[in-house]
């Protein structure tokens, strides 16, 4: 898991004015909650005061009210009422909580987990279709038992469909031709051409005409860890499915996905691309709920890739420069000194601020030696031998 990086906590809808709701992200709890003006604010769950649940408590003057003792924190993460005090009494300085940056887009809440200004945060992947109305839009929720990187990278496997989807890829003819690979700093994208297997149900009543290659365009964002997959059945038909992973902890994934279509755009078609979407999760989690090792490796030699898996490799390059930066939060030494022992959290932007960060309570967690990552990857990259010094 990697802080610095955007990740949704929630559909927009499921947080009213003057809502609120505890979620769960990268190992550790957040409160969500909405003022009376319709903004969105995400602070660290425990309350510094008696280490008390805020998402257990409610809003209250558009704050967030802590249930054990009634300390409010604003959106910001500062305290503006101690219940205990006498009028006049100032509150302490070091009353404040972790604020973190909040976005919302395409029906759903984006929290930026980390402390970077506003100028370095990655951008939000683009889903032009959300907003067309030459498109209908249906969403979902989908919960796995998996590590949410291998997760992402199975959405983006374009080998995997003729094995696991037969709805989708023929077993017969699982080649995957010749494509190129569409990067920049933050994504990845490639277009794909396949044969379909044999038409059935509703698209042999649509599709009369002999089995022709469909298109595929698919890839990956690193903020929400988002998978885009477009299928163009026809020239003029096409399909875009979009999720984003958001990691519960380790070996738990929350999928909130979100199916455009821009073809019987008419309500009564939803039913059928909901159950066609959902059964692909399900062929997806016989598989992803049994792989090993859990966690995706770090290292390209850790497993075999062949020139189909271009995509993703470029996915497991682009999270190891992350890890390399530093980002990659330490489960291990989460697990062995803080679980149960001492509350901890993401480092927001605030905490870049000497003057702010210096009334911080709550230690930050602990973090990958990225040097130690980089140097292992220069290592793997020479043979086993170390790199030059030039290097």
């Amino acid at each position: 898991m990697i802080k610095n990086q955007w990740y949704v906590a929630e559909y927009s809808d499921q947080i009213p004015n003057g809502g609120h709701k505890r979620v769960k992200m990268l190992g550790l709890e957040f409160v969500v909650f909405r003022d009376s003006k319709g903004k969105v604010s995400c602070l660290s769950d425990v309350c510094i005061h008696r280490g008390a649940s805020l998402g257990s408590g409610m809003v209250v003057d558009d704050a967030i009210e802590c249930p054990y003792h009634g300390w409010r924190f604003n959106g910001g993460g500062k305290c503006v009422k101690i219940p205990s005090q006498e009028p006049g009494v100032k509150i302490p300085p070091r009353a404040k909580v972790d604020a973190y940056p909040v976005l919302e887009k395409y029906g759903m809440i984006w929290v930026f987990m980390g402390d970077l200004p506003e100028a370095e945060r990655p951008p939000l992947p683009p889903f032009p279709e959300f907003e067309d109305p030459a498109w209908r839009c249906i969403r979902g929720t989908y919960e796995w038992k998996a590590n949410y990187a291998r997760i992402t990278e199975n959405g983006i496997d374009p080998s995997h469909a003729a094995f696991v989807h037969p709805s989708f890829g023929d077993k017969e003819a699982p080649q995957v031709h010749e494509f190129t690979l569409e990067q920049d700093e933050w994504s990845a994208y490639a277009e794909l051409k396949f044969v379909p297997p044999e038409y059935k149900g509703m698209w042999k009543f649509f599709r009369k005409a002999k089995r022709s290659m469909v298109t595929v365009r698919n890839g990956f964002h690193v903020s929400g860890a988002h998978v885009r997959i477009q299928i163009r059945p026809t020239p003029t038909w096409s399909t875009v499915i979009f999720d984003v992973n958001t990691p519960i902890d380790e070996t738990t994934t929350i999928t909130r996905w979100i199916m455009a279509r821009n073809f019987l755009t008419q309500k009564i078609w939803d039913g059928d691309s909901r159950r066609r979407t959902l059964r692909i999760f399900e062929q997806d989690r016989v598989i992803m709920e049994k792989v090993c090792p859990e966690l995706l490796p770090v290292y390209l030699h850790e497993e075999v890739s062949v020139k189909s898996d271009g995509i993703m490799v470029a996915w497991r390059n682009k999270r190891r420069e992350l890890i390399e930066k530093g980002w990659a939060l330490d489960v291990d030494a989460m697990e062995r000194d803080v679980q149960g022992k001492r509350a901890m959290v993401i480092p927001s932007p605030d905490r870049a601020d000497p003057k702010e960060a210096k009334d911080f309570l709550l230690k930050t967690v602990p973090l990958v030696d990225g040097e130690r990552v980089r140097a292992e990857a220069l290592k793997q990259r020479h043979g086993g031998s170390a790199p030059a010094a030039a290097e």
